[in-house]
């Protein structure tokens, strides 16, 4: 973090240190988020030095609007921001502004009057049969108790043949299992038979 790289008030950036280091050491928060958020307000400070023709004050923080708050936001999509790392940057700037409004410095209200961007909802992509049989196989080798590595290798081959959750193959009894044994009656979401 080079703080000469930011141009801004020097109240705001020691403001700005101060709440990196509580999130490092009250919050515990993983390096790779501190990175992303020390990035983040780097790159708001740097946008608002543009946007308000001059460096940012605390007092400039206070009054910032919605308005403001999106056109960073629209900034960083021209630049090929996609929804998740938006979503991101809005984060971190509600994590710096929720700071310094706890020290009585700024209202945070402007950052909490946007919506994050909406993320792409993903399928999970399924294993091919050939991985699927590489999962169970290996799994069966990782146990030196037989019944635990068959029990493993039942549950794993039920998870990926029957299309089943976690929840439900644990869930399965003996009497789950029709009287031709061709069959399963699972129990699923919502108490729903299947």
């Amino acid at each position: 973090m080079n703080e000469l790289l930011i141009i801004a008030a020097p109240d705001l950036l020691e403001r700005r240190r101060e709440w990196l280091e509580s999130l490092s050491g009250e919050r515990r928060l993983s390096p790779n988020t501190l990175d992303a958020y020390e990035r983040d307000t780097r790159q708001f400070l740097t946008f608002l030095t543009t946007h308000l023709a001059g460096p940012p004050t605390i007092s400039d923080i206070h009054t910032l609007r919605p308005a403001d708050l999106r056109s960073f936001l629209a900034a960083r999509r021209r630049e090929g921001s996609g929804a998740r790392s938006l979503g991101r940057h809005l984060a971190g700037l509600r994590s710096f502004l929720r700071y310094l409004e706890r020290k009585g410095l700024v209202n945070a209200a402007a950052a909490g009057a946007i919506r994050a961007p909406r993320q792409p909802k993903s399928l999970p992509k399924p294993l091919t049969d050939a991985q699927a049989l590489n999962v169970v196989t290996a799994e069966a080798q990782l146990h030196e108790e037989p019944w635990i590595a068959a029990r493993d290798a039942a549950i794993l081959t039920l998870l990926y043949g029957c299309g089943l959750r976690i929840s439900e193959a644990l869930g399965l009894t003996p009497a789950d299992v029709d009287a031709g044994a061709t069959s399963l009656r699972i129990l699923g979401k919502g108490g729903k038979m299947r």
